[in-house]
C-alpha cells in the first residue's frame, strides 16, 4: 500500500524537488552547492559541489524542468568545468561528461582540458578511482559517444569498460569497491563495496548494452541486479555494504532514501530498457520503504518540502569504526545492533535523481539521454 502512497504523492514530491533545486542553485557560483543539514540550509560538503551539480544537470535535463529551476545551462556547465579543474577530482569526470553531453555543451577534448584532464591519457586514472567513479565514467562516455562519436572518447570508453567489467566478481555477482592498484584507503575495503558501487555499475553496463549492443555488459548488469534484488530487505531496503567474498550483506545501515526512490529504480529501469528482466516488484518495495520502514517514519516531509537522507545507526564513532572493521575482516556483527535514527539532511543530487527516475518511469521523451 505504501508504494501506492508514494506514487499518489509523486506530483507533490516532484514539485518540491524542483523548488528545492531552485533554492540549492547559487546565483553567484552557478553551482548546486547548497544543501539541507539538520533541517537548515548550508553549503555542500567536499566534492559534492561538483558531483551534485553534474547530477542536477542530468536530472533537470531528463525531467524537462530547467525553467522551473531557473537554470542558466551555459553558466552552470562552465562553473562545473571550473570546479572540476579546481578540485582536481578525476573521479567526478564521468558525471560532468554526461551532463555536458546531454545539454550539447563543449566537445569532449575541450571538456576534459577544462577540468585539467588529458583527453588522450586519462586511462592512467582508471586503476586509482573507485568502482562507482569508473561506472560514472562509463555512463558519461556512453552519452558522449552517442552524441559525437568522438574517437578519443571511444578509446577511453573501451578502457573504462574493461576496467569496470574487470571488477565484477562472478562468484558473488557483485562488483568490488576498487581495483588492485587503488590507494590503500580504498584497497583496504576492496571486498566490501557499497550500494553505490553496485547500482551505478548496473546502470553503466545497461547503458553499454543499449548503445553498444554489448552482450557481456548486459550479462553483468543482469547478474548485479539479480543479486541485489535477492538481498533486498523485507521492507524493500537496499543495504549499504556488501561482501564480495560471500555474496552477502556486510553492513545494512545506513539505508538511503535516494537509493529507494531514485537510484535503484533508475538503474533497474535502464536494465529493462536494455532487454533485461522486469524488476517492478522490487521497485515497488523500494518505494514502499519511504513510508513503511524500520522506524515507521515518513521520509517524505511535505511540510519541509523534502525527502530526508537516511535511516542510520545512532552510534558513536568508536562503535561505528568497530562495525566497519568487522565488515572488512568479514566478521559477522553478533552484538545487538545500536538503535536507529533519521538523518535530517538532503543533498541536491537527491532531488535530481528523484526527477530523473520519475521521468523514466513516466515514459517522458528521453532526448539525448540513453534512457
Amino acid at each position: 500500500m505504501s508504494a501506492a502512497l508514494y506514487d499518489q504523492k509523486l506530483a507533490k514530491i516532484l514539485s518540491f524537488s524542483v523548488d528545492r533545486l531552485k533554492e540549492s542553485l547559487s546565483a553567484t557560483t552557478g553551482l548546486f552547492d547548497r544543501q539541507l543539514t539538520d533541517k537548515a540550509w548550508g553549503p555542500t560538503i567536499g566534492t559534492e559541489e561538483m558531483t551534485s551539480t553534474a547530477i542536477c544537470l542530468i536530472g533537470i535535463h531528463r525531467s524537462g524542468t530547467a525553467e522551473g529551476v531557473g537554470l542558466n545551462v551555459a553558466k552552470t556547465l562552465d562553473a562545473l568545468m571550473d570546479v572540476g579543474r579546481r578540485r582536481s577530482y578525476a573521479g567526478g569526470a564521468g558525471l560532468s561528461l554526461w551532463a555536458n553531453a546531454v545539454w550539447g555543451g563543449k566537445q569532449f577534448a575541450s571538456v576534459m582540458r577544462a577540468m585539467g584532464l588529458d583527453p588522450g591519457n586519462h586511462s592512467a586514472e582508471l586503476p586509482k578511482i573507485t568502482t562507482m567513479e569508473v561506472a560514472w565514467l562509463v555512463s558519461g562516455l556512453v552519452h558522449e559517444v552517442k552524441r559525437s562519436g568522438d574517437p578519443q572518447a571511444k578509446t577511453l570508453l573501451a578502457q573504462a569498460r574493461a576496467e569496470l567489467l574487470g571488477r565484477f566478481v562472478r562468484t558473488s555477482s557483485l562488483v568490488e569497491h576498487c581495483g588492485a592498484n587503488a590507494p590503500f584507503k580504498d584497497r583496504i575495503r576492496k571486498s566490501v563495496p557499497n550500494f553505490a558501487d553496485q547500482v551505478y555499475s548496473l546502470q553503466a553496463t545497461a547503458f553499454l548494452a543499449i548503445e553498444q549492443k554489448d552482450q557481456e555488459a548486459l550479462g553483468v548488469s543482469k547478474a548485479i541486479a539479480g543479486q541485489i534484488v535477492r538481498l533486498q530487505g523485507e521492507k524493500g531496503q537496499w543495504w549499504w555494504h556488501y561482501d564480495t567474498r560471500k555474496g552477502d550483506v556486510a553492513q545494512p545501515f545506513p539505508v538511503y532514501s535516494v537509493h529507494q526512490h531514485g537510484m535503484a529504480p533508475m538503474a533497474l529501469l535502464a536494465l529493462k530498457a536494455a532487454g533485461g528482466p522486469d524488476n517492478s516488484a522490487a521497485i515497488a518495495k523500494s518505494k514502499s520503504w519511504m513510508f513503511d520502514n524500520e522506524l515507521q517514519f515518513t521520509m517524505v516531509d511535505e511540510q519541509a518540502g523534502t525527502i530526508w537522507r537516511d535511516i542510520e545507526y545512532a552510534a558513536g564513532g568508536a562503535q561505528s569504526a568497530l562495525r566497519q572493521a568487522k565488515s572488512i575482516l568479514s566478521i559477522k556483527n553478533k552484538d545487538l545492533a545500536p538503535p536507529l535514527k533519521v538523518n535530517h539532511e538532503t543533498r541536491p543530487y537527491e532531488w535530481a535523481w528523484c526527477l530523473y527516475a520519475a521521468a523514466i518511469s513516466a515514459g517522458k521523451e528521453k532526448g539525448a539521454q540513453v534512457v
